[in-house]
């Protein structure tokens, strides 16, 4: 039994839907099977570009552009899919590969080591693609993904970069990039230490603090307006530390800070693992900012708050970051 023709003839010409055209009919089976789908089986049953389109998977990727008038933390716009649960995202990426028929990943090692299986799992391949495709689609906008980072990740960073290129090379734009690449504010676990009280003895206890980090430009001296030559203001050559600037700030220089939990809560104890993370969040802004900070341009990166030598209070008594006398001293180099 004879298939019918493409159904793009109706697009034709009326002269290329004779007896005659059976060619043109089964040759624009090809450009319908891509682009609109036919349910033949072939191709492994793959479906048409406009079918993927129209349905929820390839929409649900990225954000629609008015998601910004809803609740950020709904998942409604952008359903997760490596956060969610195994068996819904095996559900999603399956029904995803249904749409792009992505062979399997074979492993070609597994005949000559031994105890390495032949294939991966249903839905490796389908990852591949999707790593890579964002990956792809990051380049377009001049933005490098961080193969590290989970599926879901990649997708949030992707349909945001746009809006910040328009803040880029300002302070605010570079505090909204590094919020969006390094999930900021970090939270961390330290300690904090209760005073002994009801029959019960002094003890420590666990307390979670955020590390926020903001960036800005410092201010400049003030022009200030004068009626005598030695105090008015001079436009010099070159700039000298301390002078006057006409914009009233420097827009060469960011300023960097990392603000740490105990800025807030003094009572806050970092312990030894908080301090690698901050550390590790330090080396990770030279790296970024290194890379996204105008041309011509400059930051400095300073950790608010640092060593305190704080007053002797009832709470520093039992124990705090830095208290004089209590566990801290100061005192000069030891002899090597």
């Amino acid at each position: 039994m004879s298939q019918p023709p493409s159904s793009y003839l109706r697009y034709l010409p009326a002269v290329y839907s004779g007896k005659d055209s059976a060619f043109v009919g089964d040759y624009l089976k090809i450009f319908e099977k891509l682009l609109t789908g036919i349910g033949d089986g072939a191709l492994d049953g793959r479906r048409g570009i406009q079918e993927l389109l129209n349905a929820d998977v390839a929409g649900n990727l990225f954000y629609p552009r008015l998601s910004f008038l809803f609740d950020p933390a709904s998942t409604d716009f952008m359903p997760p899919i490596s956060a969610a649960k195994s068996n819904q995202q095996q559900a999603i990426l399956a029904n995803l590969d249904s749409y792009i028929g992505v062979p399997a990943v074979t492993n070609p090692l597994a005949a000559y080591v031994p105890g390495q299986s032949a294939t991966g799992s249903p839905q490796s391949g389908i990852e591949a693609w999707l790593n890579s495709f964002l990956n792809w689609l990051g380049g377009w906008v001049d933005l490098t993904l961080d193969n590290s980072w989970s599926i879901d990740k990649k997708r949030m960073v992707t349909a945001q970069i746009l809006a910040l290129y328009r803040l880029r090379g300002t302070p605010l734009g570079l505090g909204y990039m590094l919020n969006l690449l390094l999930d900021l504010p970090l939270t961390i676990e330290g300690v904090q230490y209760q005073a002994a009280g009801d029959g019960f003895p002094a003890k420590a206890v666990a307390v979670k603090g955020q590390i926020t980090v903001t960036v800005s430009n410092p201010k400049a001296p003030c022009i200030g307006v004068a009626d005598q030559v030695q105090t008015a203001f001079i436009l010099q050559e070159r700039y000298h530390a301390g002078s006057q600037v006409v914009s009233g700030y420097f827009p060469w220089l960011f300023n960097v800070q990392i603000t740490l939990p105990n800025a807030h809560n003094s009572g806050f104890v970092l312990t030894s693992q908080n301090t690698q993370q901050v550390l590790r969040l330090q080396q990770q802004l030279q790296q970024l900012l290194a890379a996204i900070k105008p041309a011509a341009s400059r930051f400095a990166i300073t950790i608010f708050p640092s060593m305190q030598l704080q007053a002797v209070t009832p709470q520093t008594k039992i124990c705090n970051a830095a208290t004089l006398g209590i566990n801290t001293l100061l005192g000069l180099q030891g002899i090597p």
